[in-house]
């Protein structure tokens, strides 16, 4: 598989194709067509050309052997399959990976794991070597430990388990959206969404500063999913219906419950306040624009990489745990609690 064949399967040019494959940050296409080149270039096997590249210089090149390496979706399916959480940090991974002479050869969810195609897929393409994405628990991680030795994840909750972490601490980031919300006048906060982390920071966030923390104030069994955010919102109005903010555990969640508090027909933020957490770029679009708690993607996703690759490389043995701050990013759906 060449630049040549993959620019021909998805229709441009070979200097577009280039473009993406050898730049992250470039504008020679638009997002969904960059995806497209990568799935295309995954799925046939392409690897960069270190002779070709050797050419361009004087100096000599050692050609490397490409190496694969997997990807796990943890999450249920119906909660990542609609979430740029997932896609910006994937890409992340794979280009990063890329660079470094390795392929993102296979992206699997965990409800996969043991499915004869699967297993058939490791047989003949073995790695040891794993990213998973996404909250998961200990059995989980029994179960991925009899195919992969070298593993780390990625995401939001800081894991009790054996391997390389690559975090953003949700339980901190829940924290910071409810000091926000406490520092606009809000006092009846809400929660939507499941119970990890970042449930667990909204309660100790309310705790720190005094707040009621009754279970109407919590609908924590909700998806972390539009509809699931749709729905524990509508669950969350109809027990604490004085609420004037609501903290969602995701910003997917949060679009979903914004749906539901406009449905009962309730302005925001007039009305009720709305933060979320991700700061993925589809809530610059909703109307308000949404308020979020910002996770650095595309720096956990590169971090991963290297941190698998020192494993791999036998620079560490002991599991490490690599932090990144969030941030709070202000937008239209939050403001003063009503009168």
């Amino acid at each position: 598989m060449s630049l040549k064949d993959i620019a021909a399967e998805v229709g441009v040019s070979i200097s577009t194709v280039s473009r993406v494959l050898n730049n992250e940050k470039t504008s020679a296409a638009s997002k969904s067509l960059q995806a497209q080149i990568w799935e295309v270039a995954r799925r046939q096997g392409y690897t960069p050309n270190a002779a070709a590249r050797a050419l361009k210089t004087t100096a000599p090149v050692e050609i490397p052997d490409v190496k694969l390496l997997y990807c796990m979706f943890a999450c249920p399916p119906h909660e990542t399959k609609d979430d740029p959480f997932f896609t910006k940090l994937t890409s992340a991974i794979e280009r990063e990976a890329f660079k470094c002479g390795y392929i993102l050869h296979y992206t699997f969810s965990s409800v996969d794991l043991d499915s004869p195609i699967l297993l058939n897929t490791f047989a003949a393409n073995p790695s040891d070597s794993l990213i998973i994405l996404g909250r998961f628990d200990a059995s989980l991680y029994r179960r991925v430990r009899k195919h992969f030795k070298k593993i780390v994840y990625v995401g939001l909750n800081r894991l009790d388990v054996k391997c390389d972490q690559v975090i953003c601490d949700g339980f901190k980031a829940a924290q910071s959206a409810v000091e926000y919300l406490y520092s606009l006048g809000h006092r009846k906060i809400g929660y939507v969404g499941c119970q990890e982390a970042r449930m667990h920071g909204f309660l100790h966030a309310l705790n720190s500063l005094g707040l009621p923390t009754d279970a109407r104030l919590l609908s924590d069994d909700s998806e972390l999913s539009m509809e699931g955010g749709y729905q524990g919102m509508l669950r969350l109005l109809d027990k604490a219906p004085d609420i004037t903010a609501v903290f969602c555990g995701n910003d997917i969640t949060a679009i979903g419950a914004l749906r539901a508090a406009k449905d009962r027909g309730l302005k925001l933020p007039r009305d009720l306040s709305i933060i979320g957490v991700n700061n993925i770029e589809n809530v610059q679009y909703t109307s308000p624009m949404l308020a979020s708690i910002n996770v650095p993607l595309e720096e956990m996703g590169k971090t991963a990489v290297h941190v698998l690759l020192d494993r791999i490389e036998g620079c560490h043995s002991s599991n490490i745990v690599v932090e990144f701050p969030s941030t709070v990013v202000k937008r239209e759906s939050c403001s003063l609690p009503p009168v």
